[in-house]
């Protein structure tokens, strides 16, 4: 189940969720871009999972299409963390 990311284009606020899926089970942080602390926790996170090897995309709400990101943007709306698969 998705978390809810919507975006009002007029200027009103919106949220943004970051959905990490784990070894131990699927997390999810929200943030308000217009908010610093939402946006700094996040951020936070988004550094120690990159640090940890996870591949992060960003999803096009209308296509449902992703591109990996590497850095944390907070007008993104829907950003998708998965560990990468290691063969063997």
């Amino acid at each position: 189940m998705d978390a809810p990311a919507t975006r009002k284009t007029k200027g009103v606020s919106w949220v943004g969720a970051l959905r990490i899926l784990g070894p131990d089970g699927d997390s999810t942080y929200t943030w308000d871009p217009a908010v610093d602390a939402d946006v700094d926790e996040v951020r936070r996170r988004f550094d120690e999972i990159i640090d940890q090897g996870y591949l992060v995309f960003e999803l096009d709400p209308g296509t449902r299409e992703g591109r990996q990101v590497r850095t944390f943007d907070p007008r993104a709306v829907q950003l998708r963390a998965f560990r990468p698969m290691v063969g063997g």
